[in-house]
């Protein structure tokens, strides 16, 4: 007899299609279930004291004022972070017990009781916390000059908080529920032994995917196109210069567009020959600004090329003053210090950046941080060799300059602190991360017993760290310090600047500035908690710079002063009140340079 004929290709299609559907059904609804049932399990009871423990801590004061979204981020990480600590407490506490063969519980007739009790002193102790928050918050408001947040902005931040802790939450256990299912499915094909492993590295490869599609292909993606659109953007509030003595004017060698957003809007500020004479009494140069900008079609040592031919075009190696300035990630030079130099020196000066990026500070800090040390280095090497080659009588005289990511670096072109005083005339570093090798190196040698946030190395004969501007000729506690000698350096950094002191260590570690709770616009009632301050800290820095000025990441009328005493301008005993005179009008003048 033949066999009966096969099932035809087109049933045997059929019936696969058939059963994959069932498959995709099947492990579907499993997926739903399991999910479900861990999203919706009752929270643990040490996870939750762990977070509103967690939550309480997260009240506290840090830097500067929190709006309502610092204050969300802030609540709803402390209290992810307190609920994992509290599950992982409790595992150990349970496993602990077991072993020791420990039972605690509570008669029936006395837990009722027992969790009033309990509920009662939470809710009392997370109130309490949270009025003295809001008050600790309108201290520091009035510490840095700023007007107090109402009490809407700490209502919406709070309930946003426990919003977005709960949405976590539920996050780490839908990956929980992702490693169940891969158990779930793998059971029947995978040894006891391997399981787990296997559905742990499962899981591991899907939360990676997920968070690389969410954050590398759609937020960071995102945040760089913005950020090279907005340096593409040509405003029609910055016209274009006409002075040959600015990059980008019709005389340039760097064409208009060709700057980027921050440089147009740098070689287009600045104060009028006009203006500085009125403000100073005396007669005034045009000062120079130089500048080039980022391009895809020139190297970082090209732009280095470019802004030394703007130096020879416009005649700067004939100034008094040359100053090198590092910018932040996208190119941005504070205004404050750059129309300092130019009133102080009547405008024979040139100043000269250049651009290493179009992105944040922050966004530079995470996906290129070689690019700002190259760019300090670089431009300087260039030019310290050009005036090396002239004649000393004829050479002008050389500093340094750079703020926060510029500041990092700007400092990262020498080795050490004799490096520097050995190549510049003088340096003016402001809101300098505590991570920026150099500095940690000027630490290191600082007075055993000066505060961290001031500390004073070697009695100030060259470096003076300047929290305010009285601190230019006496050190934080007072004391006078040694004549002040040539080369001069200046670290300026407010003790309420976050970007100054932040750094990864905060997560594990004390930092000295914080156990001595020194700082005059710092709340001494901020303490230290691991994890926590680290990001209370990270928070500030995204307003910081909208401090008023002297406070924060905000150093504007405190730059007169500094230059002037970086550039040597020392007043005669009895003609102080002549200076500070002279400073106000300066600082009048920039007032109204940086509105227009």
């Amino acid at each position: 007899m033949r066999p009966g004929p096969g099932p035809s290709a087109p049933r045997l299609a059929h019936l696969l299609t058939r059963t994959a559907r069932t498959l995709r059904s099947v492990t579907r609804a499993t997926r739903r279930g399991v999910r479900r049932a861990e999203v919706t399990r009752p929270l643990s009871s040490g996870g939750f004291l762990g977070a509103a423990a967690a939550g309480w801590v997260a009240t506290t004061p840090s830097m500067l004022p929190r709006t309502w979204w610092m204050w969300a981020v802030n609540i709803g990480l402390s209290q992810s972070y307190g609920y994992t600590t509290g599950v992982l407490a409790e595992r150990l506490v349970r496993r602990g017990a077991a072993a020791l063969g420990l039972e605690v519980g509570i008669a029936e007739d006395h837990r009722r009781r027992a969790r009033l009790l309990g509920a009662s002193a939470l809710v009392g102790i997370s109130a309490y916390s949270w009025v003295r928050g809001v008050l600790r918050q309108r201290e520091i408001s009035h510490l840095v000059q700023q007007r107090p947040q109402n009490l809407a902005t700490h209502l919406v931040g709070t309930a946003a908080g426990l919003g977005a802790s709960l949405g976590v939450l539920a996050a780490v256990r839908a990956i929980g529920a992702t490693a169940d299912l891969y158990r779930a499915l793998l059971r029947p094909y995978l040894p006891t032994r391997l399981l787990g492993v296997v559905s742990l590295v499962l899981t591991l490869a899907t939360v990676a995917v997920a968070v690389d599609r969410l954050i590398r292909g759609r937020v960071l993606e995102q945040m760089i196109e913005q950020a090279e659109a907005a340096n593409r953007l040509i405003s029609p509030n910055v016209p274009r210069p006409d002075s040959p003595a600015r990059s980008g004017s019709p005389a340039s060698h760097e064409s208009w567009p060709s700057l980027g957003a921050p440089g147009r809007k740098i070689v287009s500020g600045g104060a009028s020959p006009e203006v500085i004479s009125a403000a100073i009494g005396a007669r005034a140069m045009d000062p120079i600004r130089v500048y080039a900008g980022k391009s895809t079609s020139r190297t970082m040592e090209e732009t280095v090329q470019a802004v030394l031919a703007e130096l020879d075009r416009t005649g700067a190696w004939d100034r008094e003053v040359l100053v090198l300035f590092t910018g932040t990630g996208t190119g941005w030079l504070q205004e404050w210090s750059l129309s300092a130099i130019e009133f102080l020196t009547a405008g024979d000066c040139a100043t000269a950046s250049m651009q290493y990026s179009v992105y944040t500070s922050g966004l530079s800090y995470v996906v290129d941080r070689r690019s700002p040390k190259q760019a300090g280095r670089l431009l300087f090497q260039a030019v310290r060799r050009r005036l090396d080659a002239m004649e000393p009588a004829s050479r002008p005289r050389l500093f340094v300059a750079g703020e926060s990511l510029g500041s990092f670096g700007g400092q990262a072109a020498f080795r050490d602190l004799p490096d520097l005083l050995a190549k510049v005339d003088g340096a003016v570093w402001t809101g300098t991360p505590s991570f920026t090798p150099l500095w940690q190196q000027v630490v290191a040698r600082s007075r055993p017993g000066s505060p961290a946030i001031a500390p004073i190395i070697d009695q100030g004969r060259h470096v003076r760290v300047v929290t305010r501007p009285r601190d230019l000729h006496r050190n934080y506690w007072g004391g006078l310090y040694e004549p002040w000698r040539s080369p001069r350096v200046v670290y300026a950094q407010h003790p309420s600047d976050p970007v100054a002191w932040w750094r990864p260590s905060l997560l594990w570690e004390e930092p000295d500035w914080l156990r001595e709770r020194v700082g005059h616009d710092v709340t001494p009632a901020m303490r230290w908690s691991p994890w926590i301050t680290f990001w209370q800290v990270a928070l500030d820095m995204p307003l910081s710079v909208r401090a008023q000025g002297g406070h924060g990441h905000s150093y504007r009328e405190e730059m007169v002063p500094i230059w002037a005493a970086v550039l040597g301008q020392d007043v005669a005993p009895g003609g102080e009140h002549e200076q500070r005179r002279r400073h106000e009008r300066i600082v009048r003048a920039i007032r109204e340079v940086a509105r227009g």
